[in-house]
């Protein structure tokens, strides 16, 4: 059971904020205009969309034809049961299809009869809409399934039928619908076990390509913000684009004996996993370079810049190569840290560099290396990727088994109001049956258009729930409106069937683009279809109206029903970046005890856990971002602490490419003393952002890791080298800490309840 969180303060409004809070409001609602307005940067789902309106269409004909009773059935089971086709593995895919058919199906079966006796209709309704929103603790596929469900049932309560026969006709049509939509799905579709899996990881060394060339962009640019605005743009997007990767590679080598295949996936996805470190530690010591050199030698970085080109280029052959999985001709790439070795070799004759700067380069020129060894694996592998498994792949670690744990593990970890998935569920239930209370008293024509409206319309979250019951309303008017039209010049049945697979294929279609859009064509699709099989054509407003009332019904659920602000929210998942962060450093810190590189699987698994957690931070400030907002919090500071979370993590990556640290007395001495600091202040400054308290003064890192250098005749060349970079590595990520510890005390003191009492803090560094 998940322990309960504490609440940091939330600013009140105060009575002076109300003389300027039309301006503020104002502002709001044009921002959430624009977010109603705004496309993803996506293309549409054109083959889904096909799917999905073969998948209703073509039962809607055959029952139309035969004149079957349950035609309606038919087709909503074809289209919901196509909907859930997310992509993936074909084992995933099945199994996420067939288990939304039979909970649809029961569904049907049960609201029918809960339908046939209305004084039973309000607790079933509470039971069984809980229950199926309940689902989410399974995973975003069981939500998905457990939203269609509690559709399916306040349709079906809605259309209450005259028998049990009838109950389990509904429900049959349902799971032939179904049947129809899977098999139209997994069938008729070319079945390839591994493509799913195949175009996820060949994804993943596209976004690679993306960064290499981002880098070599960067690496020769001059504005300052470059290395932030590619950090920001880059790693977390990867980041997920790997974890997609990942569970679509478990879920499609579950349950197979084949092994060659899916060995050289996993070594492929690990590969990638590889060059992005490889590319995160190359950017963090190429920043850490000064001002371009001049002279008749010219700059090294140019060097490093075609050396990235190079890199890109190679991890674009991958792609090619992991996408068509057929035997190829393996490029040979040129590119290494050769080229400026040679160049920092002119440099160094001529002094034209540091001692620092000469150590610098040295380690970029080794990271190029490494870089195109892990280059030179994927290469193997990918070229024998179709092959047998003849040999024993390259060694890379093994995906993490999923653990067979209860079935009901997952509920007793919810069972507690502090988890937003029992908060949604009941939220849901209360606010559906409400619905359908409203829906049996005041009985509008179509009454469970209400409802639906309500269940699609809510979400976990406040902002997103906001967001959708406008884009729901604003698309339903539209979508209605053109229904009017339609249904005043075209009454024939041929071409009105014609118009819906059209209108079908595109509501589905456009829903990566904007949930609106798939709104106004959805509006269209059903309003028309029922006008069809009723005969009756003035349903538009209809749909309107019900809308309305199940917008206004599901965010006033939403708004009174345990709502928890994403002000609330956001610091805990503020903290566990933070704490993710720490953990990493860690790692590394253990690693120095012993004067050995980190522990392969323990620096893997720090470093996934703070990609994640980093990502649940920034959504939910995406989150924040989209609430109705009645207050106002400054959300510069909140941003930089979310970049400079990855840009501390970016540092620790860097100092993780080591292989060894100097192991002189005073150098391991100062270690242990940062080490100590850097934990207990990163510990100290999560605390602090999660309990909305001001952080503790930092210590005077520098003053830590102040050891006296060895002049290279004492230590060897290599010591002399060595601690001077290890040195400026540790100060960068000290500033790295200073940043984010300003940031949380900017953050406190916008607070109005907080400013008052803002006391001087001090802080060591710029």
């Amino acid at each position: 059971m998940t322990p309960p969180r504490h609440r940091a303060r939330i600013p009140v409004a105060r009575p002076e904020a109300l003389l300027y809070g039309g301006g503020v409001l104002h502002r709001q609602f044009l921002d959430h205009a624009k977010a109603v307005a705004r496309f993803a940067p996506v293309r549409p789902a054109v083959k889904a969309g096909l799917r999905a309106a073969l998948a209703f269409f073509v039962p809607t004909v055959v029952g139309t034809a035969l004149h079957l009773p349950a035609t309606l059935w038919l087709a909503i089971g074809g289209f919901n049961t196509s909907f859930v086709d997310k992509g993936g593995s074909y084992h995933a895919r099945f199994r996420a299809m067939g288990g939304t058919a039979l909970a649809a199906a029961v569904s049907a079966v049960l609201g029918g009869l809960a339908g046939m006796h209305p004084a039973l209709a309000i607790p079933a309704t509470l039971l069984w809409v809980t229950a199926c929103s309940f689902a989410g603790v399974y995973g975003a596929a069981a939500n998905l399934t457990g939203n269609i469900a509690a559709t399916t049932f306040v349709i079906a309560l809605g259309l209450p039928v005259a028998s049990v026969t009838h109950a389990l006709e509904s429900g049959a049509a349902v799971l032939g619908g179904s049947a129809w939509a899977m098999v139209l799905s997994l069938v008729l579709w070319p079945i390839r076990p591994y493509r799913p899996a195949r175009k996820a990881v060949a994804a993943c060394f596209d976004a690679v390509a993306d960064y290499a060339e981002g880098l070599s962009r960067t690496v020769q640019g001059s504005r300052e913000d470059a290395w932030q605005a590619l950090i920001q743009e880059q790693h977390g997007r990867i980041r997920e684009l790997l974890e997609v990767a990942r569970t679509t590679l478990a879920a499609t080598r579950q349950g197979r004996g084949e092994r060659g295949r899916g060995e050289r996936l996993l070594v492929l996805l690990e590969c990638a996993d590889a060059m992005f470190m490889g590319l995160i530690a190359l950017g963090e010591q190429l920043e850490s370079l000064g001002p371009p050199v001049s002279g008749p030698v010219g700059d090294p970085r140019a060097a490093v810049a075609v050396a990235l080109l190079d890199c890109a280029n190679t991890a674009r052959d991958l792609v090619r190569l992991v996408e068509q999985e057929g035997r190829s001709r393996r490029p040979r790439p040129e590119w290494d840290g050769r080229a400026l070795r040679d160049a920092l070799g002119d440099l160094d004759a001529r002094g034209l560099v540091t001692r620092l700067e000469r150590a610098r380069l040295s380690d970029i020129a080794r990271l190029l290396t490494e870089l195109r060894e892990r280059a030179d694996v994927a290469l193997d592998t990918a070229c024998r990727l179709p092959g047998p498994l003849t040999q024993a792949p390259p060694p890379a670690r093994e995906l993490a088994e999923e653990s067979h744990t209860s079935l009901l593990d997952p509920v007793r970890a919810h069972l507690t109001l502090d988890s937003e998935v029992l908060r949604h569920a009941l939220r849901a239930g209360l606010t559906t049956t409400a619905a359908v209370y409203v829906a049996s008293v005041f009985r509008p024509n179509h009454g469970y258009w209400v409802t639906i409206t309500v269940l699609t319309i809510m979400q976990p979250y406040t902002g997103p729930t906001f967001l959708k019951a406008l884009q729901r309303v604003l698309g339903t008017v539209v979508g209605g409106l053109l229904a009017i039209a339609v249904a005043s010049w075209l009454q024939n049945p041929h071409a009105m069937m014609g118009l819906l697979f059209c209108t079908a294929a595109l509501c589905v279609s456009l829903i990566p683009l904007n949930y609106g859009l798939y709104t106004i064509f959805a509006t269209l699709t059903f309003v028309l279809l029922a006008e069809m099989g009723s005969g009756d054509w003035t349903l538009a407003p209809v749909r309107i109206v019900n809308t309305l009332i199940g917008g206004a019904l599901a965010l006033a659920g939403t708004f009174f029903l345990w709502r928890r602000s994403e002000h609330q929210r956001f610091p805990a998942q503020m903290a566990d970046a933070l704490r993710a962060d720490r953990e990493f450093f860690d790692v590394l810190a253990r690693a120095w005890q012993r004067n050995g590189p980190p522990e392969a699987a323990a620096l893997a698994e720090a470093r996934r856990k703070l990609g994640l957690a980093t990502i649940n931070a920034e959504t939910s400030f995406q989150r924040l971002l989209t609430e109705p907002r009645w207050r106002t919090e400054a959300v510069e500071p909140l941003m930089t602490l979310l970049a400079f979370t990855r840009r501390f993590a970016a540092v620790c990556t860097l100092l993780a490419s080591r292989r060894s640290v100097p192991s002189t007395p005073a150098v391991q001495e100062a270690l242990s003393r940062y080490a100590r600091a850097m934990d207990a202040s990163m510990e100290d400054l999560a605390d602090a952002v999660h309990h909305g308290r001001r952080p503790k003064p930092l210590p005077a890192f520098d003053a830590l890791i102040g050891w006296n250098i060895p002049a290279p005749d004492e230590a060897g060349a290599a010591m002399g080298a060595e601690a001077p970079l290890l040195q400026s590595q540790l100060e960068r990520l000290a500033r790295q800490l200073t940043v984010l510890h300003t940031a949380a005390v900017r953050r406190l003191e916008a607070l109005p309840e907080a400013s008052s009492q803002a006391q001087p803090s001090t802080i060591n560094g710029p």
